[in-house]
């Protein structure tokens, strides 16, 4: 069954995954069409159908070779896996590197077909698989709890949910404000180029350190 802190755990690292400029910018060009809100739509879903299929097979891939070890596993040993994954993304935040010059390259679709613009968030999605760390952390966290299907599923749902709101939050935004909106998108986009990547860097560094600690304060407690 999927615990409380479990679930608060998955959507912390759900949300700073989220920050992700390569996923913005692409939408942002999109905003930047005539009538968007479908083309962004299929967007999202494309970059949520990559993450979601491929946080499935990691899981079941993940289970089907730690299951057994886990199932023997002592409380040293799996909060020793839970400090791993703890040092592993506090790692990840301070390899980030946030100071390059130059903003995120646009992927584009070949066309503005809301078929192609889901396969560009696919794409996208494929493209940024090296700074899936927090997923797989997150994977890592579902993995030991040793759920049911259902609950490993509704674990991962929850995580692509809270992934995704700022995605649904920017084309809300668009739809209420509209020409305001259009009218500071390049502003936005210099935000998101400068700040996100921080966020990022900052935000799985103290993620990390959190896990670290708890992980600490669980092993010394015994």
């Amino acid at each position: 069954m999927l615990s409380v802190s479990l679930l608060l755990t998955i959507m912390a690292i759900g949300l700073v995954d989220s920050i992700n400029p390569a996923l913005f910018v692409a939408q942002f060009y999109l905003l930047t069409t005539p009538r968007p809100a479908g083309r962004i739509l299929s967007y999202i879903a494309g970059v949520l159908l990559v993450n979601f299929v491929g946080g499935v097979l990691i899981l079941a891939g993940a289970r089907a070779l730690v299951g057994d070890v886990i199932a023997g596993m002592s409380l040293t040993a799996f909060y020793g896996l839970h400090l791993a994954a703890g040092v592993a993304l506090l790692l990840f935040g301070l390899w980030l590197r946030v100071d390059t010059p130059g903003a995120v390259a646009v992927h584009k679709p070949r066309s503005l077909h809301p078929w192609h613009t889901f396969v560009l968030g696919m794409v996208v999605m494929l493209n940024e698989i090296t700074s899936a760390l927090p997923y797989f952390v997150a994977i890592e966290r579902i993995t030991t709890a040793q759920m049911d299907t259902g609950s490993n599923l509704l674990a991962l749902l929850v995580y692509n949910a809270v992934f995704s709101l700022p995605l649904f939050a920017f084309l809300g935004l668009m739809l209420a404000l509209r020409e305001r909106f259009a009218d500071r998108l390049e502003r936005i986009n210099a935000w998101i180029n400068h700040y996100l990547p921080r966020l990022l860097k900052y935000g799985s560094i103290a993620l990390g350190a959190g896990l670290t600690i708890s992980s600490v304060v669980a092993l010394l407690a015994g």
